[in-house]
């Protein structure tokens, strides 16, 4: 177990090992998935809006940037979770990340089966960013390993911190009504 400069125990909940590890996992399932693209038919391009007329994005930029974001989010997570004042165990941060990955899978899903539901899970998202902190590390993670398959990795990466940031606006507004509202303690 670390110890801190003043002497308590410090929490190692997500260790150097660990992150390295997953990082390696992520980075083997999408040079793998790369490599069977490239065997088969070829590099998918994947536009913003899916319309051709904006710039393509291929896979190959999904499978350089993933990795690499995929240690910087789980840097973050375990930076917070080894603070002397958090609260979370790793077990929530778990079920974040496999909440983001369903309803990452859930939208993919029904995207590549044409299944007009896409829009009722987005505002299900939505109204969820009202409850739960979705802009953290582990929902955004979840969120892009989830969509990787069907989007690439880049365009999940970029609308998913757009709606981050979204997340933690709503998220701090209800905070503050709830504030605002709640009876003075004196």
């Amino acid at each position: 177990m670390c110890t801190s400069i003043k002497s308590k125990p410090m929490k190692n909940l997500l260790s150097q090992k660990v992150r390295i590890l997953i990082t390696t996992l992520v980075t083997l399932l999408i040079w793998g998935h790369i490599a069977w693209d490239y065997t088969h038919d070829g590099i998918p391009v994947h536009y913003i809006f899916h319309s051709k007329d904006m710039p393509g994005i291929p896979n190959w930029w999904g499978a350089i940037v993933l990795p690499f974001f995929t240690y910087f989010l789980l840097f973050r997570i375990s930076k917070r979770l080894n603070q002397s004042e958090n609260k979370e165990s790793l077990k929530l941060v778990i079920l974040r990340l496999f909440g983001g990955v369903l309803f990452a899978i859930s939208i993919s899903v029904s995207f590549m089966n044409g299944i007009d539901i896409t829009d009722y899970i987005m505002g299900l998202i939505f109204l969820l960013a009202f409850i739960f902190p979705l802009y953290k590390s582990e929902y955004f993670l979840g969120w892009v390993l989830g969509s990787a398959f069907t989007f690439g990795a880049i365009i999940p990466i970029l609308f998913g911190s757009i709606l981050c940031l979204i997340f933690f606006s709503i998220y701090q507004l209800v905070g503050a009504i709830k504030k605002v509202l709640s009876p003075k303690i004196g």
